[in-house]
């Protein structure tokens, strides 16, 4: 894709990229035209542009900004990146001081052993990072393996560090589209509240989207919802479109569950409606699902 991008238009990517592993935060489109010191208004219209590609999201408020997707990254490649944040980034908190630094290569000792893991991590020089700090390694630019644990042994000089693991998570490179729920329940918008929840009773889940007349998907209600409006006193008998959330969450079921999940968080929700590639709504996928996947691979075969 990156080469039906124009050269402005990657220039800008790269930088809210750079930006946003920077500053970990969402970014402002102020931020990145002062950074290449361009005119704000062209900067924003090219980031909404970027946007329409699904190469950045928004967020909007007093916090919001922009950040890149994980397909930006994957537009953008290029040895540049695993260069400048090479194999992941460890962050050392040792007291109430806290330092970070990129990780080149992560190697797990004794997997098999039985007798604790241990790991040890390669950065680019020296290192000053205290013998019993504890230490969080996760793989960049997507957290697809974290571990967690404590420094046992520094090589300075060798830009070395020795940790007994006490937490390790590898999410696999699944798809979406494995593991959602094919069988999509639907609620229509005419539909008293009271009707939705025994839907979703009837059919043990937390939430589904809302149809109009037409079978279009207009909104989504979840079975919190329904229990705030109880706690509030609503009427239960007005129709669900009243009280439904109008955006509607969704994913491609081809991406990964590790893109459902940060979207997930992202968003706050616990659920994401499942689109295959002709744009159609096939199913739903939700963190209990997810849950599901990753706990069934500890099984024999």
């Amino acid at each position: 894709m990156s080469a039906h991008l124009t050269e402005t238009q990657l220039e800008i990517l790269r930088t809210l990229v750079k930006l946003y592993q920077e500053k970990k935060r969402m970014i402002k489109s102020k931020e990145v035209a002062e950074y290449l010191k361009k005119d704000e208004g062209t900067v924003r219209n090219i980031i909404m542009w970027l946007r329409g590609m699904g190469l950045v999201e928004s967020r909007t408020g007093p916090s919001g900004g922009y950040r890149p997707t994980l397909k930006a990254y994957e537009v953008l490649q290029a040895g540049a990146l695993t260069r400048e944040y090479g194999y992941g980034e460890a962050t050392i908190i040792s007291g109430t001081r806290r330092i970070t630094i990129p990780i080149y290569r992560l190697e797990l000792l004794d997997v098999l052993s039985g007798s604790g893991l241990m790991a040890i991590a390669k950065t680019s020089g020296p290192l000053l990072a205290p013998v019993g700090s504890k230490v969080r390694i996760a793989s960049r630019p997507v957290e697809r393996v974290i571990l967690e644990g404590e420094i046992k042994q520094v090589q300075s000089e060798a830009g070395e560090i020795l940790v007994k693991v006490e937490k390790l998570v590898v999410i696999p490179d699944a798809k979406v589209g494995d593991i959602a729920r094919r069988r999509l329940i639907t609620l229509r918008s005419d539909m008293s509240v009271r009707e939705a929840a025994s839907v979703l009773t009837k059919h043990g889940i937390r939430g589904a989207p809302v149809n109009d007349s037409e079978g279009r998907i207009v909104g989504f209600i979840t079975s919190s919802d329904i229990a705030r409006l109880v706690a509030e006193g609503a009427n239960l008998d007005e129709p669900v479109s009243r009280y439904m959330r109008h955006h509607v969450f969704s994913i491609s079921e081809n991406e990964s569950i590790v893109e459902a999940m940060r979207l997930m968080d992202f968003h706050g929700v616990g659920r994401l409606l499942v689109i295959n590639s002709k744009g159609k709504p096939v199913g739903i996928v939700t963190r209990t699902d997810i849950l599901r996947y990753i706990v069934s691979l500890q099984r024999p075969l």
